[in-house]
């Protein structure tokens, strides 16, 4: 199993984490309420919570980005992009934002939101199939 699937099982594991399948024309945006545990079956991982789920083929992703991106003029995303290659988004995971709250509403930074992002980019970054971006 390579690197980048070993970390979509971990994030998968995580709670309040939002999972958004495609990246182009079309995507799904899905909360992980209810993930269950992920499932490599067939050459597939099936990531799976109450209300939605997904098969990925475990071939097509060959590389994650852990990415800081600006998301509106004074908020930043933190999440990480399972790719193929470099070009071709499959699907992101999006760590709770540091400065929103259970209800997206804008609340004082939370140093702990962001030191799971950290502690999770410092266990993987590997500077081969995932790397670190930053887009701020």
């Amino acid at each position: 199993m390579n690197t980048a699937i070993e970390l979509m099982m971990d994030l998968a594991r995580m709670e309040d984490m939002i999972w958004v399948v495609g990246g182009r024309s079309v995507v799904s945006e899905n909360n992980s309420v209810g993930m269950k545990e992920p499932e490599i079956e067939n050459g597939y991982i099936s990531l799976e919570a109450t209300n939605w789920h997904c098969h990925i083929a475990v071939d097509e992703v060959t590389n994650a980005q852990f990415v800081l991106a600006q998301a509106h003029p004074d908020l930043v995303s933190y999440y990480v992009r399972f790719s193929q290659g470099y070009d071709k988004t499959l699907i992101r995971c999006y760590f709770p934002n540091p400065r929103l709250d259970g209800n997206h509403n804008r609340v004082d930074f939370q140093q702990d939101k962001l030191d799971i992002f950290e502690d999770k980019k410092n266990i993987y970054v590997n500077d081969d199939d995932i790397v670190f971006v930053d887009r701020t």
